[in-house]
């Protein structure tokens, strides 16, 4: 399995408002290899201010299942935690102004999306993010490849 270089993020990340997915969190917190180092670039990134993260709420509970699915709570907690208050970043609850956004954008096949998927592109598009990082297969379906980063080559 071939990743990105470390630069091609950096580049491409620079600066922007960026959609951070569920399983690019999942990769930093379970350290999941060859993804983690590139997760952890993605943050530090965020915390210095040199780009700005916006995160939906559905990932961060999408994000809270694997330390639960254990048994461990605290875990949990503890990440939810870390994700409300990262710095440089936003969690979008999901409300009535998130509903417009799904279908709006004619560049996304929303038809190749779950329901979970286009809450969470939705959020981005309120928050007016500029790049989706993401290594979901229906994300690469469905959005156009300029709109979306994805840590495979």
């Amino acid at each position: 399995m071939s990743v990105i270089h470390p630069s091609v993020l950096t580049k491409a990340a620079q600066g922007k408002r960026l959609l951070i997915d569920t399983n690019i969190i999942v990769y930093l917190t379970d350290a999941i290899k060859p993804y983690n180092a590139l997760s952890r670039l993605l943050f530090e990134m965020v915390e210095k201010g040199d780009a700005f993260a916006v995160f939906s709420i559905v990932s961060i509970a999408e994000t809270m299942q694997g330390p639960l699915r254990k048994g461990l709570r605290q875990n949990a907690q503890d990440l939810e935690n870390y994700l409300m208050n990262f710095p440089n970043a936003t969690c979008q609850e999901i409300t009535v102004d998130v509903l417009p956004h799904i279908g709006m954008d004619t560049r996304i096949d929303w038809s190749r999306l779950r329901t979970a998927d286009s809450l969470i592109i939705a959020s981005g598009m309120l928050n007016d993010v500029e790049l989706v990082i993401s290594n979901d297969l229906h994300f690469k379906k469905a959005l156009p490849k300029d709109f979306i980063l994805t840590f495979d080559k």
